[in-house]
C-alpha cells in the first residue's frame, strides 16, 4: 500500500470524526506525555495478547503518532495529542476505524518543589486527631463523611437487619435531608444522635413498622460509623508508630556504629586532623546519631518521596483559600479546565472519556466541578450543555483513587453557622448534579477501580447523591498482585487485564453508557445493570495486612517488656515479631515472582 493511499484512509477515518480521552495523571515528577503514553501502550499490548495467547479477536492499535493542533482558547498556544486507530482487519474497509486521541492535563510543574519533609512530617501526624474530631461532632455536622458510612451499607445488603429493604434506607435518607433543615433546626437545636432518633419518632409516629426499621438501620448506621472511625485512629496511630519506631531504630544503630569507630585507635589519628566543625559531628551522641538518621533517610529516598509525593497531598488539599498553597491549587484546575475546554470545542469530538490516576481523580473530580460552575452561570437550565459541551462526555473512570480520604481529611469541615454549610454543598455539588446527572437523571458513568493492597485507594462513598442512592460511583475491586505492596499495587492498574480490557471497552466501543440502561415498567431506569461485575471481591491481603500492622506493636511491647526489666517477655514478643515479619517478606518475595493477578 503506497503512502499516499494510507494517508488517504487515515484522513477519511478521522473526517468520521474522533473520541477524546482526557488522561489526568497523579502525583510525583511525572514527565510530560510519560503517563498518557503509558495508557496508549497497555490497550495496544492488551490487544495483541488477546489475540495472540488467548485467541480473542479484539483487533489493534493503528497509526499511533503524536499531533499537535493549535488551541481553540488561546491562538498562540498549542496542544498535543496521541492518535490511536483502532482496526479489526488490514483490508482496505477504514469505514470500522474507531478514531481516538489522547490528551494530558499536565499539571505536575505547577506542584513542584514547593514542600519541605519537615512540613509534611508535621502535616502527618496532625492528622491523627482527625477521628476524634469526627466522633466528637454533631450527628448533623459532618453530612457527607456521615452519608458515606450509609452509601457503603446500602452496598452491603447482608449486613442489614431483618426485614430492612432498600425503600427503609431511602426513607432514611430522606429523613437526615430534613434534620438538616428548618423547622427541624429550631427544635432538635442540639443535633445530637438522639435528636435524629427523636425527630425520626415524630416523622414516623403514624408508621410504626416503618418507624422501628428506621430506628434499627439508624443505630446500625452509627455503629458502622464508629467502628470505621475506631479503625482509622487505630491505622494512623500505627503509622505514627511506625515512623517513630524507624526513626529510632535507625538512629540506635547508627550510634552504635558511632561508638564502635570512636573504640579504633587506628582511626584517632585521622579524626583529630578533620575540622572540629566536622569531627563534632561523628561524636558518638544521640543528637549526632539522629542527624545521620535523618540524611540517610534522604539519600534512601524516603525524603524525596515524602516531599514530592506527599508534599503533592498536601498542597493540593488547601481548600482554604486564605492559604498561600490553594493558589497553586486554584492554576491546576484552571489548566485541566482549559484543556477540557478545547477537547470538548472540536466539532470533531463525538465523545470523551476522562481517565485519571491517583491524587489525578481529585484533580480531575475537582476540575469538573469547576467547569460545571462556569456553565452554570452562562446556562443555568442545562449547564452540561453549553458553553462547555460536557454533555460529550459519557465515562469518568478513576484508578486507584483517594478521593475519599481527601475528603476525611480535607473537606470534612464544621461551621456554627448553618446556611454557610447548605451553601457550601450546593456550589459544589455531587453525582447527582451536573454534570454527573442531567435533569436528576444520572448521565456521566463514574467507574473506580481500587485495591484493598493499594492504601491510597478505596471504594468511593462521599460524591454520592445525597438525595438517593440509586446514583452512585459504580466501584470495582480487582486484586493487582498476589501480594499487596502498597507501592507496586497503586501503579498496576495499568497492567491488569480487567482494568485494561474495561478502558478498551469504554474508550473503543462506548460500553456501559448509561444511556442504554433498560426502562422497567412502574420502576423507571435500571442503572445499576449497566455496572460492572463487581467479582473480584476484597480479602485476600486480610492476613498479610493484619501481620504487617501487628509488627510495629510487638516491637513496641517489646521496648516496654524491656524497659521494666522482663528480659524473657521481652525476648518473647521479639521473637514473634522476627516471625511475623519473615511472614511478611516471604509472602512478598513470591508476590514479586508470581507478579500480578490478571497480567495483561
Amino acid at each position: 500500500m503506497s503512502t499516499q493511499t494510507m494517508q488517504t484512509e487515515t484522513m477519511d477515518t478521522e473526517k468520521q470524526g474522533h473520541v477524546a480521552v482526557i488522561y489526568v495523571h497523579g502525583m510525583g515528577n511525572q514527565r510530560r506525555h510519560e503517563e498518557v503514553s503509558r495508557l496508549v501502550d497497555s490497550i495496544d499490548i492488551y490487544l495483541s495478547n488477546s489475540y495472540r495467547e488467548r485467541g480473542e479477536a479484539k483487533g489493534y492499535l493503528t497509526k499511533i503518532r503524536p499531533r499537535l493542533e493549535l488551541s481553540l482558547n488561546d491562538s498562540k498556544r498549542t496542544e498535543t495529542y496521541i492518535r490511536a486507530i483502532h482496526r479489526y482487519a488490514s483490508d482496505h474497509d477504514w469505514s470500522h476505524a474507531t478514531n481516538v486521541r489522547f490528551y494530558e492535563v499536565y499539571w505536575a510543574p505547577i506542584m513542584a518543589q514547593h514542600s519541605s519533609v519537615r512540613r509534611v512530617l508535621m502535616w502527618l501526624f496532625s492528622q491523627i486527631r482527625r477521628p476524634l474530631q469526627t466522633i466528637m461532632a454533631n450527628w448533623r455536622e459532618r453530612q457527607r463523611l456521615r452519608r458515606s458510612t450509609l452509601v457503603d451499607l446500602f452496598e452491603h445488603p447482608e449486613k442489614w437487619a431483618a426485614g430492612v429493604n432498600r425503600h427503609d434506607i431511602e426513607e432514611l435518607v430522606s429523613l437526615y435531608n430534613k434534620f438538616e433543615k428548618p423547622p427541624a433546626l429550631s427544635v432538635f437545636r442540639r443535633g445530637s444522635f438522639d435528636d435524629f432518633l427523636e425527630f425520626q419518632k415524630r416523622e414516623l409516629g403514624k408508621r410504626p413498622d416503618k418507624l422501628k426499621r428506621c430506628l434499627a438501620l439508624s443505630r446500625l448506621w452509627r455503629s458502622r460509623y464508629r467502628i470505621r472511625e475506631a479503625k482509622n485512629a487505630f491505622l494512623l496511630i500505627t503509622l505514627a508508630l511506625l515512623l517513630l519506631l524507624l526513626a529510632g531504630i535507625a538512629t540506635g544503630l547508627i550510634l552504635l556504629v558511632l561508638q564502635q569507630l570512636s573504640g579504633w585507635q587506628v582511626l584517632l589519628p585521622f579524626l583529630n586532623v578533620l575540622p572540629e566543625s566536622v569531627a563534632s559531628k561523628l561524636q558518638p551522641t544521640w543528637p549526632t546519631a539522629f542527624g545521620l538518621a535523618v540524611s540517610l533517610g534522604g539519600l534512601s529516598g524516603v525524603g524525596s518521596f515524602l516531599k514530592t509525593y506527599m508534599g503533592d497531598v498536601e498542597s493540593w488539599a488547601t481548600y482554604e483559600e486564605t492559604d498561600a498553597r490553594h493558589e497553586r491549587r486554584k492554576r491546576v484546575i484552571e489548566r485541566g479546565v482549559d484543556l477540557i475546554s478545547h477537547v470538548l470545542k472540536n466539532p470533531d469530538c463525538r465523545r470523551a472519556v476522562i481517565v485519571s490516576h491517583s491524587l489525578g481523580t481529585t484533580v480531575a473530580h475537582d476540575t469538573l466541578l469547576e467547569a460545571v460552575r462556569n456553565n452554570r452561570a452562562h446556562n443555568p437550565t442545562d449547564p452540561i450543555a453549553k458553553p462547555i459541551r460536557l454533555d460529550k462526555i459519557k465515562h469518568f473512570v478513576t484508578l486507584g483513587s483517594p478521593i475519599d480520604k481527601i475528603h476525611y481529611f480535607f473537606e470534612s469541615y464544621k461551621s456554627r453557622c448553618h446556611r454557610y454549610k447548605r451553601v457550601v454543598e450546593e456550589l459544589r455539588g455531587d453525582i447527582g448534579n451536573a454534570p454527573f446527572s442531567r435533569n436528576r437523571k444520572p448521565y456521566i458513568h463514574w467507574i473506580n477501580y481500587w485495591d484493598e493492597g493499594d492504601i491510597i485507594s478505596g471504594a468511593l462513598y462521599s460524591p454520592a447523591n445525597r438525595r438517593e442512592f440509586k446514583h452512585r460511583v459504580d466501584n470495582v475491586h480487582v486484586s493487582n498482585l498476589h501480594f499487596p505492596d502498597p507501592a507496586a499495587s497503586h501503579l498496576a492498574y495499568f497492567d491488569n487485564r480487567r482494568v485494561i480490557g474495561d478502558l478498551f471497552d469504554i474508550i473503543y466501543k462506548g460500553a456501559y453508557d448509561l444511556s442504554d440502561a433498560p426502562l422497567i415498567p412502574n420502576t423507571g431506569y435500571d442503572y445499576e445493570s449497566i455496572f460492572l461485575n463487581n467479582e473480584d471481591k476484597p480479602g485476600r491481603a486480610k492476613f498479610y495486612t493484619i501481620s504487617a500492622i501487628l509488627i510495629p506493636w510487638l516491637l513496641l511491647l517489646g521496648l516496654i517488656f524491656r524497659f521494666l526489666n522482663i528480659n524473657t517477655g521481652a525476648l518473647v514478643i521479639w521473637s514473634l515479631a522476627a516471625f511475623t515479619s519473615a511472614f511478611v517478606l516471604i509472602g512478598f518475595l513470591f508476590g514479586k515472582i508470581r507478579g500480578h493477578r490478571l497480567p495483561l
